[in-house]
């Protein structure tokens, strides 16, 4: 029975210093971070140079008078979106905001939004345009949101924000597109001259084209591509209905060059991406009101975490000098050395990172829609010459003797 309890005692002492020991010599491992790459340095000097940037340029700047384009009718939208930014630029990565409740516009009730979202939508809402009592109606009512929306299109130099907080809600992308809908369909109603229409579609198109190649931010890069897309849509059908009207009225202009490279690169955004790892890497922490337990895990596990090591493989990773790997389903000797230096960060990069490979040709997608979209406008355009020219060169037909 003694020696039973001596091997026993053995057992249980070998059981406990595998850990023990193991987690020992990870910790000496991983006593030192590495040295910043050069990717990374040049990442991080881009963003200061942004935030440098918004700093001077908090007054007619495009994105805070968006930020607060939702604000009610009486208020100031530049005013408003100063006074979110700053509440924003207060709060750390993943900190919670103090719960407020933003007074915003009420959406206009028309027929046009519904129509828009339907199937079928052009036979719809060219019945619609055929009746404008009720839509003239509404553009009445929110004349003064139409002007707003022109003053935002007045603002040049769209200067983005570095600073993302998933808990506060940004630019309001609904009310921008309440309000270019109604800014659009004004155009065509109200225009001083034929051409009106085709210059309203023109700088709404330019607008948010420029806003596109200087948004830093993932979700607000693919709301602003939405915005264009909008555009199209609603803008064709404008078109269409007017060249009913007028034959002689033009393809809005931008509708006819292609889509910038950097109107569809997603380089920016993913500098903003790496930049909100960084951060949120940085800010780990359990908090006063967390359990002991994951307190002591925090501990445990935070010294395995090497956030510059972290920084400088997701900037290869974004710039294509390396591949986002796949988590290990095994714990082999192979895979014991490779995610011996930071097992943390390593895992958070196969396993939290989203691929950009999805997002880039959803981008791609708008410029086809544009060319389908000139197109459909230009095609019975195309053909009418293609006939009238064969009538011109057929040889007539003499006269019938008589």
């Amino acid at each position: 029975m003694r020696h039973f309890f001596r091997a026993l005692k053995w057992i249980l002492f070998t059981l406990l210093l595998i850990p023990v020991g193991g987690y020992l010599i990870l910790l000496l491992i991983n006593l030192q971070d590495s040295a910043p790459s050069a990717q990374a340095s040049a990442y991080l000097e881009q963003v200061n140079a942004e935030e440098v940037a918004l700093s001077q340029h908090l007054e007619n700047n495009p994105y805070l008078y968006a930020m607060g384009f939702d604000a009610p009718k009486d208020n100031d939208p530049m005013a408003v979106g100063l006074k979110r930014y700053q509440a924003l630029k207060q709060l750390g990565v993943l900190e919670r905001p103090t719960q407020t409740v933003d007074e915003k516009f009420e959406f206009p009730e028309w027929a046009i939004s519904n129509c828009l979202k339907q199937k079928g939508y052009f036979a719809e809402c060219t019945a619609l345009l055929a009746e404008p009592e009720h839509l003239r109606a509404t553009l009445d009512d929110y004349a003064w949101l139409i002007e707003r929306y022109r003053t935002l299109l007045s603002l040049s130099h769209w200067q983005d924000d570095t600073h993302f907080n998933p808990y506060r809600s940004m630019v309001s992308f609904k009310h921008l597109a309440a309000a270019r809908q109604l800014y659009l369909v004004n155009a065509y109603f109200n225009g001083t001259d034929p051409a009106s229409l085709i210059t309203a579609i023109d700088t709404d198109m330019q607008f948010w084209q420029q806003a596109a190649e200087r948004i830093n931010m993932l979700s607000n890069k693919f709301l602003a591509i939405d915005a264009l897309k909008q555009n199209m849509k609603l803008g064709e059908l404008l078109v269409s209905q007017k060249r009913t009207e007028d034959e002689d009225t033009q393809i809005p202009s931008l509708w006819l060059q292609s889509t910038s490279e950097e109107v569809l690169s997603l380089k920016r955004v993913k500098r903003g991406e790496w930049h909100f790892l960084t951060k949120v890497n940085q800010s780990f922490e359990a908090g006063e009101d967390a359990s002991i337990t994951a307190k002591i895990a925090e501990a445990m596990l935070m010294p395995l975490l090497q956030q510059q090591d972290t920084a400088n493989r997701y900037a290869d990773i974004l710039t294509g000098k390396a591949n986002i790997k796949p988590c290990p389903d095994n714990f082999s000797l192979s895979t014991l050395k490779e995610y011996g230096y930071n097992p943390m960060g390593k895992f958070i990069l196969c396993s939290g990172i989203p691929s950009f490979e999805s997002y880039q040709a959803t981008a791609n997608k708008l410029e086809s829609l544009r060319a389908e979209l000139v197109t459909r406008l230009t095609t019975p355009a195309i053909s009418a010459e293609i006939v009238t020219e064969a009538n011109d060169e057929k040889p007539r037909e003499s006269a019938p003797k008589e």
